[in-house]
């Protein structure tokens, strides 16, 4: 079945091409129902395989996308090829037609390009990724002038729904108290979003654009790790054009 693509609405120049997917279609079968891209949450490799060849496919990109192995790190990478097992949290490329992607079930997928829309990167941030700094260091990596920078943060879990304990609070804090809210004597509500966005704007980062879909309430079109904890990944991609 055709993986459901998702178009972004943001600032982006006319030459970047860009996109999300849900879990509607694809190959995956059971609890990585339906359009699974992720090939290290358990799903059988013949079915991530035939949805990201589909999605490749769908969107006429003529390179395989570059596929990030994630593991909640700071590491950072510039590609200028699809390299296989690219052990890292955020990419970035310049080369025309090469799409960087980022997976996703919960955690911040964010795209990135200048505004000349000749060079392009994504960030996998989750609350790991937030306490190692990996936006500051991407940001120093991608330019010189992060006003130039172009931001969009794509479906995550909501605060509502994401409560994290006093380890989690120490680590984070040091950005800022306002993005907890208390929940009761040992938890707190962590706005993932709110840290991000606060992360980029001090880093000099002003044209940031969100979508507000929480993962975990839409478990119909979005894999959810806290609500589902076995499950499945989307996938956000950019590239130059």
């Amino acid at each position: 079945m055709p993986i459901q693509i998702k178009k972004i609405s943001w600032g982006a120049p006319d030459n970047i091409g860009c996109c999300y997917t849900t879990r509607i279609g694809g190959y995956s079968k059971n609890k990585f129902g339906h359009s699974n891209l992720s090939y290290d949450v358990g799903d059988s490799r013949v079915s991530v395989r035939k949805n990201r060849e589909e999605l490749k496919k769908t969107l006429g990109l003529i390179e395989e996308p570059v596929w990030m192995k994630q593991i909640h790190s700071s590491y950072i990478r510039k590609v200028t090829d699809s390299k296989k097992d690219l052990v890292c949290d955020a990419c970035y490329t310049s080369v025309s037609g090469l799409a960087c992607s980022v997976l996703s079930a919960d955690c911040l997928p964010i795209l990135i390009c200048n505004s000349s829309g000749t060079k392009v990167g994504v960030i996998h941030a989750g609350w790991r990724g937030l306490a190692n700094g990996i936006i500051t260091k991407f940001v120093t990596r991608f330019t010189k002038n992060p006003e130039d920078i172009i931001c969009w943060i794509g479906p995550s879990i909501s605060a509502d729904n994401y409560l994290v304990r006093e380890d989690v609070y120490k680590k984070l804090s040091k950005i800022s108290t306002k993005i907890f809210t208390k929940y009761d004597n040992e938890r707190w509500k962590l706005d993932l979003k709110s840290a991000a966005k606060m992360l980029l704007k001090s880093n000099g980062v002003t044209k940031i654009y969100t979508d507000d879909m929480c993962t975990y309430q839409n478990s119909n079109l979005y894999y959810s790790y806290r609500g589902e904890n076995n499950t499945g990944r989307i996938a956000s991609l950019i590239w130059v054009k």
